[in-house]
């Protein structure tokens, strides 16, 4: 018996295999860091998105809650803390967090230098989010808040 197609998503999410060496993408400026698109969101039917972002010592966004995805953060390289549901714990290299949608995260940049993480986003559409940010200045928090809500996520404290 053939298993039924989901209805999350779609048949083939793919038209044709993705290679992005390091270092090739489009990248953006979001909020003190760099985002690199590894997978854009169009080139999956929306189905998800896969970034990889550097982030500043000391950088990260506020506490906030997604209302449409999951976002899985896969530490590359450096040290963070995470917030999850309320618990905080510190991840290095090789961490795997999953942030379901509707559960309240964070995460900020603890150790001394850069660093980064893979970011997947569940759908997809929600990476668009990044490419809007990247023409706002970094101070102005209610253009940022006004985005966020644009895209179902609530700010529910500052950076």
């Amino acid at each position: 018996m053939a298993a039924e197609p989901s209805l999350f998503l779609p048949r083939s999410e793919l038209a044709a295999p993705i290679v992005r060496s390091a270092g090739e993408g489009k990248t953006v400026g979001v909020v003190r860091g760099r985002t690199t698109f590894k997978i854009l969101p169009a080139e999956t039917g929306g189905a998800y998105a896969v970034l990889e972002q550097q982030v500043p010592p000391g950088s990260g966004p506020p506490l906030h809650v997604h209302r449409h995805e999951t976002e899985i953060f896969y530490v590359l390289a450096g040290t963070f803390e995470f917030t999850v549901a309320g618990q905080t714990f510190r991840g290095t290299t090789g961490t795997l967090v999953a942030g379901p949608r509707d559960i309240p995260h964070t995460f900020r940049n603890v150790g001394p230098s850069e660093s980064r993480l893979l970011l997947t986003v569940i759908p997809g559409a929600f990476a668009q989010y990044f490419l809007d940010v990247d023409g706002v200045a970094d101070d102005d928090l209610a253009a940022i808040r006004a985005l966020c809500a644009r895209y179902g996520v609530d700010i529910l404290d500052t950076c």
